[in-house]
């Protein structure tokens, strides 16, 4: 099954031009090797495991894990964040086949006809060139309001998930896609940095499969890299869907000044 990660930042289709061409040429290759794995791949579905920006989610209601099952996705609109603002077919068949094989499993997802699609789903499948074509299932993970599900639980989700998707019925071409990350800070002090260490450590245990190594960051060691950074959950569930295989990376740049982030893309090819 092919999978990918990529982060999603806004100020990469804001203002592109506030980082070197170096840095967006390598984002750019990123973004691009996805979209034409996908399309080389005949995906006819897209699964974007990814967190959001309380748009869907609110403080008086934050399940962990919620599955958009409706037959199509408004875009939240960010004209500030340069995004076309379309919306994007679902497919309801196969994401209400999830939810009733995640419960099967042990896992209780809510359900939306109704979710919107921010910058954290719509940037990345702009960047790639996304076809009309694909439909896409959004998997929104609660990365904003404590107490947030443990990575292990993540970890189980993206198993359970590789699980439902092995014992589908409908046929369909399916790919998964992480967005989100790394060490970030957003609407606090320290938005002008990231923690390229805590990145190097993440990344490292994906790369090298260990998953066990991953997981074992605790929710402090990740406040301490940035209230952005527990978006490392979507990897986290990406990755277990596809274990063992180990990724490819795509870019590894540690801090992009202008951006203020570093700049890490990957993809797995999991047979």
């Amino acid at each position: 099954m092919l999978a990918a990660a990529t982060v999603h930042f806004p100020y990469m289709t804001a203002w592109p031009e506030r980082a070197s061409a170096d840095h967006r040429a390598v984002t750019r290759q990123g973004f691009d090797r996805i979209g034409r794995a996908i399309e080389s791949a005949g995906i006819e579905t897209l699964i974007v495991i990814t967190s959001e920006h309380i748009v869907n989610l609110q403080p008086r209601m934050a399940p962990a894990f919620t599955i958009g099952i409706g037959a199509s996705h408004q875009a939240f609109p960010e004209p500030q964040f340069n995004l076309d603002g379309r919306s994007r077919r679902g497919d309801p068949l196969l994401a209400r086949e999830l939810v009733d094989q995640l419960y099967q499993l042990g896992f209780d997802p809510a359900h939306s006809i109704d979710l919107r699609l921010d910058h954290g789903t719509m940037l990345p499948l702009q960047e790639m060139g996304l076809s009309d074509d694909v439909g896409v299932v959004p998997l929104i993970v609660n990365t904003l309001f404590p107490p947030l599900p443990t990575l292990e639980r993540c970890r189980a989700l993206g198993e359970a998930i590789r699980q439902a998707l092995d014992k589908s019925r409908l046929g369909r071409r399916v790919a998964l896609l992480a967005t989100g990350g790394i060490s970030h800070t957003v609407g606090a002090p320290g938005m002008d940095r990231n923690v390229p260490d805590f990145d190097r450590e993440f990344l490292d245990a994906l790369c090298g499969g260990d998953l066990p190594r991953a997981c074992s960051l605790s929710d402090d060691m990740i406040d301490a890299a940035g209230n952005g950074t527990h978006e490392i959950r979507n990897w986290i569930i990406t990755a277990a869907a596809v274990a063992p295989a180990r990724p490819l990376v795509l870019s590894n740049v540690a801090f992009a000044p202008g951006w203020n982030s570093g700049i890490h893309q990957l993809m797995w090819n999991a047979l």
